[in-house]
């Protein structure tokens, strides 16, 4: 009896695994599946032979992700220009709010100074004292002939924006659906919708020190070309005109140039001077074109700008790894406009305190500031009582001269 039991038990279990393994075995390949079809949506959705990632830049992207992504303002982190996988330190400046002027002037006085004294002295030949000096050594171990003292001139020190790019990410559901159909109807990839991540953070009343305004960072010559841009109105300000204005010129580097990478390096540097690069180098590589031109303004900005695009890129789409709840935060407002700038259009010759504007006009659209035009008058009373003598003798000399005439 008890054997007879003990069979239909095992039986019955063998049943209940037969029913179960499948079962089990269908679940496991759903979820594979759900989880190869989220790995697709997090994927790049553009092609790789558009925008590459060159092994040689690997290290530049890397390093944007963690100022975009890791880095907060509050931490400044000291690289090589040239090569910004020799990091030397992230220092972080204590406190609770963004870091003021002569916070980000003392810690980059700080970080260089304490560098080019470390490079300068193993640069006269001197055996690491200290542990921060071994380490520094170490970052040039590779080389044969480590030139320490012009790594000393060539430090860079850059600031956390974390906080910013999580703001941009906000900001950037106000504009993207936007951009991102004008980009599809002039035949480009959307993903260079995500340019204005690296150039205005999705401002739209950005400004520049070299002049650069609005959400696509035009200047005043180039906007010429593409937009109207005068003192009564400012088409770099208007995003729709900006994008347009941004897709015509971004497609005219791309026809020139023939890849992504260099066109997109153009935006930044410049197409002109892209084409000289280009010339200059024997071909179109980017890499090589990277490696091997030196000329004017070709800095650590135009070096490092088509690493920051495609580090926005992969931010931008694991921005939820990166920045969780990202997708839930909703801009509440946009951004207001600064105050107007007033343009003075004349002033009295007389330079001085009583000087008096007789006309100033604002730069920004008619529509926006009704009140275009202002008079001040604020001349002093002797200046208004030396005027009138002035006139009055002038018209009293011209009567005087009338009288004569009619006289004779």
């Amino acid at each position: 009896m008890d054997s007879w039991i003990t069979l239909r038990k095992s039986r019955r279990r063998a049943r209940l695994t037969g029913w179960v393994a499948p079962a089990l075995l269908a679940t496991l390949r759903i979820a594979m599946c759900l989880t190869a079809a989220r790995a697709e949506t997090l994927a790049p959705r553009h092609d790789g032979l558009e925008f590459p990632r060159p092994a040689s830049i690997e290290p530049n992207i890397k390093f944007w992700v963690d100022v975009f992504a890791y880095y907060s303002e509050r931490d400044f982190v000291v690289v090589d220009k040239d090569d910004v996988w020799k990091f030397y330190q992230v220092l972080h400046v204590p406190g609770y709010r963004s870091p003021t002027g002569d916070d980000t002037q003392w810690a980059n006085t700080y970080l260089k100074t304490k560098y080019a004294d470390i490079l300068n002295r193993l640069a006269m030949r001197h055996q690491p004292a200290t542990c921060e000096e071994q380490r520094v050594a170490n970052l040039f171990r590779g080389e044969r002939s480590p030139n320490y003292a012009a790594a000393a001139q060539n430090l860079r020190v850059q600031q956390g924006m974390a906080e910013q790019f999580r703001d941009t990410l906000v900001r950037a559901q106000l504009y993207l659906p936007r951009i991102q159909d004008v980009f599809h109807s002039f035949g480009l990839p959307v993903e260079l919708a995500l340019l204005p991540m690296v150039e205005s953070g999705f401002n739209r009343y950005a400004r520049s020190k070299c002049g650069a305004v609005g959400l696509w960072q035009f200047t005043r010559s180039t906007g010429k070309e593409y937009m109207t841009v005068n003192g009564g109105r400012d088409d770099r300000l208007n995003p729709a005109r900006a994008t347009e204005a941004a897709a015509q010129l971004l497609l005219h580097n791309h026809d020139l140039l023939g890849s992504w990478p260099l066109a997109i390096t153009a935006y930044n540097y410049g197409t002109s001077g892209m084409m000289r690069a280009v010339e200059a180098t024997g071909g179109g590589d980017y890499c090589e074109t990277l490696r091997r031109w030196n000329g004017p303004r070709f800095g650590f900005a135009s070096k490092n700008y088509y690493s920051e695009f495609l580090a926005a890129l992969q931010v931008y789409q694991y921005r939820e790894a990166y920045f969780p709840g990202i997708d839930q935060e909703v801009p509440a407002y946009e951004e207001s406009p600064p105050p107007p700038v007033y343009r003075v259009r004349y002033v009295s010759r007389h330079h001085s305190s009583h000087s008096s504007i007789r006309r100033v006009t604002t730069s920004t659209h008619r529509s926006r500031h009704p009140l275009r035009h202002a008079i001040y008058r604020s001349r002093s009373r002797k200046r208004l009582a030396a005027r009138r003598r002035f006139l009055s003798v002038a018209d009293n000399g011209r009567n005087h001269q009338r009288f004569q005439k009619s006289s004779l």
